[in-house]
This record gives structure tokens, C-alpha cells and sequence, in this order.
């Protein structure tokens, strides 16, 4: 899409997006695969904790 790779992680209801131009990626699909490592994906993790984290906080603010 828009000579981009997108990288779509989703954990429950939230959502993360990489979007990576297709030139800056050697060996197309598999240069992706290859930026998807341990240290990756435990800041991915660390990342939905935050994202998580926000979202309980915005709404407990708010009475539903």
C-alpha cells in the first residue's frame, strides 16, 4: 500500500501500525520479517502495557 510494508499488531481491542517504505527494506518481505526480533517485540509489549494503561486511566475519569 503506497509502496509501504505495514507491520499490524493487535492485542485485544488496541492496535499498534509500522508503516516501512518499501526502499528502506532490503529483501522486500523478508527484510521485514527479519526487523521483527526479540527486542521488537518486547517493546511492542511494553508499548500495549502503556497503551493499556491510558486507556484505564481516560476512563475511569469518566462515569459510563
Amino acid at each position: 500500500m503506497n509502496q509501504k510494508f505495514i507491520i499490524k499488531i493487535e492485542q485485544g481491542s488496541l492496535e499498534q501500525s509500522y508503516k516501512i517504505p518499501e526502499l528502506d527494506v532490503t529483501d522486500g518481505v523478508n527484510g521485514v520479517f527479519q526487523l521483527i526480533d526479540e527486542t521488537f517485540i518486547n517493546n511492542v509489549l511494553s508499548h500495549f502495557k502503556a497503551m493499556m494503561t491510558s486507556f484505564k486511566d481516560t476512563y475511569n475519569r469518566h462515569e459510563f
